[in-house]
C-alpha cells in the first residue's frame, strides 16, 4: 500500500513517470484485493493528496472499518512469494469441488457464442435489494419516470457506486464464483470492484449516450483470453437497454483485424447489424468473452435497465481496464 500510495502522489507532483505495465497488473491487484475501485481510488489520491496514515483510514472506512483478513493474507503471498495460508489454500479447494454452475450445454455454447448466462447467480430477493440501494443512492422514485432524468447519474449510464453493502454481497456469490472458475479453469480469481449502471428508457429529450458496441482489451495480437460480466438487477427484456454483444466474434477477431484494409481503425468499424441483446431476469449474471464486441443498448422499454458489473481473473492475467 505504501509503494502505491507514494508512486501515485509522485506521479501526481510529477517526478515520476508512467508506469509499466507490470507496476498496472500488481497495483490492479492490490486495489482489487482491497476491495477499491481503481478510478475511484486515483481520484481520492490525486485530489486530496493524503498522508499515508489518511490514506490507511480511508480504506479502512471504504471497507466498512476493516479488512478482510484472507485478502490481506492472500495479498501479503502474492507480494512476498510465500504459499497461501493453509485456510486459504482450503477455501479453494472448496471452490474446486463445488458442484458446477455452468453445464456441458452452457460451456458448448460459451465455446461457440462467447457468451453464457448464469441463471439466478443470486436470488431475486437479493437482486431486488442491491436495485433499491441503486434507486436510494440515485435519489431517485421507481415509480416516478419524471424523477429519473432530474440529475447526471455518473459517466453517462455508469455510476460510482461501489461499497453498499448488497453490492458487496453480490461479490460473495457462490455461483457466480464456480462459473468464473469453471471458465478460467481455476478457483485461484481475484474479482473486481466495478460500477454499478442505470439506462433508463429513451424520451425526446433524453438519448442514450453509450456505451456502444466497444471492447475493453487491446486490438494488437495476440490476443489473450479474459472475462467479463454483469449481474441484472430488475428484469431486463431485449428492447429495455439490454447488454447486447456479438455473438462468436472472439473465434474471428484476429483474422477479422488482419484482413481490415491498411490503416483502418478497428474501433471505428460499424458492427451494430451484428449485435444481438441479451436479456435476462433479475439476478441472472451475464459473462461475457472480452473479443466480444459489446457494449449497452437504448431503452426503448418503459423500465430503466439496472446492472453491476463484476469479472474475476488470475493472478497471471495481464490486460486490465486500467492499464487500457
Amino acid at each position: 500500500m505504501k509503494r502505491y500510495w507514494s508512486q501515485v502522489l509522485a506521479r501526481r507532483n510529477g517526478l515520476l513517470v508512467a508506469p509499466t505495465e507490470q507496476n498496472w497488473r500488481f497495483d490492479n491487484l492490490l486495489l482489487n484485493g482491497l476491495g477499491l475501485p481503481i478510478e475511484e481510488t486515483l481520484r481520492h489520491l490525486m485530489h486530496a493528496a493524503p498522508t499515508f496514515a489518511e490514506f490507511e483510514a480511508w480504506v479502512l472506512a471504504k471497507n466498512g472499518g476493516h479488512l478482510d483478513p484472507m485478502q490481506v493474507a492472500r495479498l501479503n503471498s502474492l507480494f512476498t512469494g510465500k504459499p497461501y495460508p493453509a485456510a486459504l489454500q482450503q477455501n479453494l479447494r472448496e471452490v474446486e469441488a463445488a458442484p458446477d454452475v455452468l453445464s456441458a450445454e452452457d460451456l458448448a455454447f460459451w465455446d461457440e457464442h462467447g457468451y453464457v448466462v448464469v441463471r439466478g447467480a443470486v436470488s431475486k430477493e437479493q437482486a431486488r435489494a442491491t436495485e433499491l440501494a441503486v434507486w436510494e443512492a440515485l435519489g431517485m422514485d421507481p415509480l416516478d419516470p419524471a424523477t429519473w432524468y432530474q440529475k447526471p447519474i455518473g459517466k453517462g449510464i455508469m455510476m460510482d457506486f461501489y461499497h453498499h453493502p448488497t453490492l458487496l454481497a453480490n461479490r460473495q456469490s457462490k455461483r457466480i464464483r464456480k462459473a468464473f472458475a469453471q471458465l478460467w479453469h481455476t478457483a485461484d480469481l481475484w474479482k473486481t470492484t466495478d460500477r454499478t449502471s442505470f439506462n433508463p428508457p429513451e424520451t425526446k429529450l433524453y438519448h442514450f449516450p453509450g456505451p456502444h458496441l466497444h471492447w475493453d482489451m487491446s486490438l494488437e495480437p495476440p490476443f489473450r483470453f479474459g472475462t467479463q460480466g454483469l449481474l441484472y438487477l430488475c428484469d431486463t427484456p431485449a428492447e429495455q437497454g439490454a447488454f447486447c454483444c456479438v455473438p462468436g466474434f472472439h473465434r474471428q477477431l484476429e483474422s477479422w483485424v488482419a484482413d481490415l484494409p491498411p490503416g483502418t481503425d478497428p474501433r471505428r468499424v460499424n458492427l451494430d447489424d451484428l449485435a444481438v441483446p441479451i436479456a435476462a431476469e433479475a439476478g441472472d449474471f451475464v459473462i461475457w468473452h472480452h473479443a466480444l464486441p459489446h457494449g449497452s443498448s437504448p431503452n426503448r422499454g418503459t423500465y430503466p435497465r439496472i446492472v453491476q458489473y463484476l469479472n474475476m481473473y488470475p493472478v497471471e492475467f495481464k490486460e486490465t481496464l486500467a492499464w487500457r
